[in-house]
């Protein structure tokens, strides 16, 4: 097992995108009532992909093999209860994992000598992650402060175009389908706004200078 999860270890940040790709897009391949009963899952693999990020660090691969046990029993329940704390529990580990991961991410862009695919990987793995991090926040927000954004569609709907919202306002697009309507909700999204902006003039500077250096 060790030596497995060594050997993933060597393409950890490939990983790390392709699940987060499948959390994005692969309902785009199922129909919406197997997507909501799965959707927890979707995101348990990512944790498992966590696992393996971290497998020279056993103290973080053994909380995240922790959160995703975690995970898995709270999906099991959550068969049994519709209790708020089922879904707000899960939301708090995703939160601390992501972050976790994305901290990770951005030291090996950081330290990366030369631009490879594992850096390429993490740099759309670090913006991925961004964007996700962002969607739960505005969730958070519209679960304690409801109709803090507009246009969010049913209850079973709102993470979804939460998560959209984090990924049309990171971008700059700004369709303007949903509107941030509590200062909260506009103090949020201005934040992650400045935060998208930030990571992408400061990781494509590193991109560029690492491609120089190495050329020269």
């Amino acid at each position: 097992m060790n030596e497995t999860f060594a050997r993933l270890a060597g393409v950890k940040h490939e990983i790390i995108l392709f699940s987060l790709l499948v959390v994005l897009f692969g309902p785009l391949f199922i129909s919406t009532e197997i997507t909501e009963i799965f959707h927890p899952l979707l995101f348990a693999q990512t944790i498992f992909a966590g696992i393996i990020l971290f497998n020279d660090n056993k103290i973080l691969k053994n909380v995240f093999i922790v959160f995703l046990i975690l995970l898995l029993f709270l999906y099991a329940l959550s068969f049994f209860s519709d209790a708020v704390e089922l879904k707000a529990i899960p939301r708090g580990i995703y939160i601390i994992c992501f972050i976790a991961i994305s901290y990770e991410t951005y030291v090996q862009i950081y330290r990366a000598e030369q631009v490879s695919r594992a850096m390429i990987s993490a740099v759309f793995t670090g913006f991925i992650l961004l964007c996700l991090i962002a969607g739960l926040y505005f969730t958070l927000i519209e679960s304690i402060t409801p109709n803090s954004f507009s246009n969010l569609g049913s209850l079973s709907e709102h993470y979804n175009n939460l998560s959209y919202f984090s990924f049309i306002t990171t971008l700059t697009i700004g369709y303007g389908d949903i509107v941030p309507l509590t200062m909260h909700a506009k103090k949020a999204t201005m934040l992650v706004g400045l935060i998208g902006n930030f990571y992408s003039v400061i990781v494509t500077g590193i991109v560029i200078g690492k491609y120089l250096n190495h050329k020269n």
